[in-house]
């Protein structure tokens, strides 16, 4: 799996990097808030049937919720200062650039797999 990914911002451009394991806690700071923001706006169960027209109709809505929290989010994620004065495809592909090299779904599917295991040592 590849480290980073160059990316165009503003036709520069930029190198987008894995995140290290030492960035997690900031990253997790900056997530704190975004669950109960998003579920306020989205079900879990929509979440999970994601599709054009739920983005077109709760997308709005949920940026104007979470928009800090998400540049918060981003910015720790991706390394880049100021994402809030990104154009929205900058932002788009700046997200995606995190999610492909974190391979996102695989660590949350590690994540709750590990909560697994220390909730039966527990009990």
């Amino acid at each position: 799996m590849k480290s980073s990914k160059n990316i165009q911002i503003n036709g520069q451009e930029v190198e987008i990097k894995k995140i290290q394991i030492g960035k997690f806690a900031e990253l997790m700071l900056a997530v704190e808030k975004l669950p109960s923001i998003v579920t306020e706006v989205v079900s879990l169960e929509e979440l999970e049937n994601l599709n054009t027209e739920l983005i077109l109709t709760k997308l709005p809505t949920l940026i104007a919720n979470a928009q800090d929290e998400v540049f918060k989010l981003v910015s720790v994620a991706s390394g880049i200062e100021k994402v809030d004065e990104l154009g929205f495809e900058e932002f788009i592909d700046v997200v995606t650039a995190v999610i492909e090299l974190n391979n996102i779904s695989a660590i949350v599917s590690k994540v709750k797999n590990l909560g697994k295991v220390f909730k039966a040592k527990v009990q």
